[in-house]
């Protein structure tokens, strides 16, 4: 009970004064994000409008033209039961705060809608591209134009980003970039000892926008290229990716890439099947990721360059439209 208060109150600290880490000759430095707070209101400032609401994303009507950006963490496929794990909270929340609280309805938490894949419930991919599709359309409808959804994910198997990229075309959005992120620590109990990836990918995804015309990379070699530039950045921050970092990052780019292929001639009217079957296609004509992923390992120390790879900002001019 101490450790969940004390977690309490760290969080509710970073609320009121937020920061960023960065890593400076070795170490990690906190850096303050000035005049910014999380929440509804903060002494001597505005108050601003939350609004929460217990719901589900695939029924929940949001006004056209009304997000400057959505930001979420879908569920990573079968990887956690999202439902069967909160049960064991529930039952007791449910006594403290009753019934009639929205979304306390139920006796349980768990949906046969739980958008996650799950054999005993006979919930399988094209359970997941249908549901996260249909939220990503919501999305897309209501963001403002050229307004970004990002989101981050990650598997071991690469069949579970055909769902993402399939449900990413059929919300009519293109992934402008994906960008390796730390997220989870490698003693999470779900992930630990499996050889999981601690590195998420972001994917950034709009309905027009700019992507960098060296990132539509073709080959074997201009993909390692990019992949390279970003563990480099990785361990400049202090990281230490491992293989299932490395093919988190592999998995996110050929999910971009096939997603930058499709957009102009995507079957909208297909069926869930056929569309995750024509992404995996189109994956299979990217480069081939087992060789991808076990050449990085075992060519990439835990050195980084000594020059850092230049970031992108938008007055770059060697970009493609879309």
């Amino acid at each position: 009970m101490k450790n969940i208060i004390e977690k309490y109150a760290k969080a509710k600290r970073y609320c009121d004064s937020p920061f960023e880490t960065q890593q400076k000759n070795g170490r990690k430095v906190t850096i303050p994000i000035e005049g910014e707070w999380i929440g509804e209101r903060l002494n001597g400032s505005r108050r601003r409008l939350v609004s929460l609401h217990c719901a589900s994303c695939t029924d929940h009507q949001l006004e056209p033209n009304s997000l400057d950006a959505v930001f979420t963490d879908p569920p990573y496929f079968g990887n956690v039961q999202y439902g069967e794990l909160m049960d064991f909270c529930y039952v007791w929340l449910r006594r403290l705060v009753g019934k009639e609280a929205e979304g306390f309805d139920r006796e349980s938490s768990r949906s046969a809608d739980e958008l996650t894949g799950n054999e005993t419930e006979a919930r399988g991919l094209d359970h997941f591209a249908e549901g996260l599709g249909t939220v990503y359309r919501g999305m897309a409808r209501a963001l403002k134009s050229g307004a970004p959804l990002a989101f981050t994910f990650h598997h071991n198997k690469m069949e579970a980003y055909y769902a993402v990229g399939t449900a990413i075309l059929d919300a009519g959005l293109v992934c402008s970039a994906t960008i390796p992120c730390p997220a989870e620590m490698g003693g999470s109990i779900h992930i630990h000892g499996t050889g999981s990836s601690i590195i998420d990918t972001i994917f950034v995804c709009r309905t027009h926008g700019t992507v960098r015309r060296g990132h539509l990379f073709r080959t074997t070699d201009q993909l390692a290229g990019l992949l390279r530039l970003e563990l480099d950045q990785l361990r400049s921050a202090g990281l230490k990716p491992s293989p299932g970092d490395i093919r988190c990052m592999v998995y996110g780019h050929l999910t971009r890439m096939a997603i930058w292929n499709l957009r102009l001639r995507w079957d909208f009217a297909a069926s869930v099947p056929m569309r995750l079957a024509l992404f995996a296609e189109e994956v299979a004509d990217l480069p081939e990721p087992s060789h991808l992923i076990a050449t990085l390992t075992s060519s990439h120390t835990n050195a980084p360059l000594a020059e850092p790879a230049a970031p992108y900002r938008e007055e770059d001019t060697d970009v493609v439209s879309f």
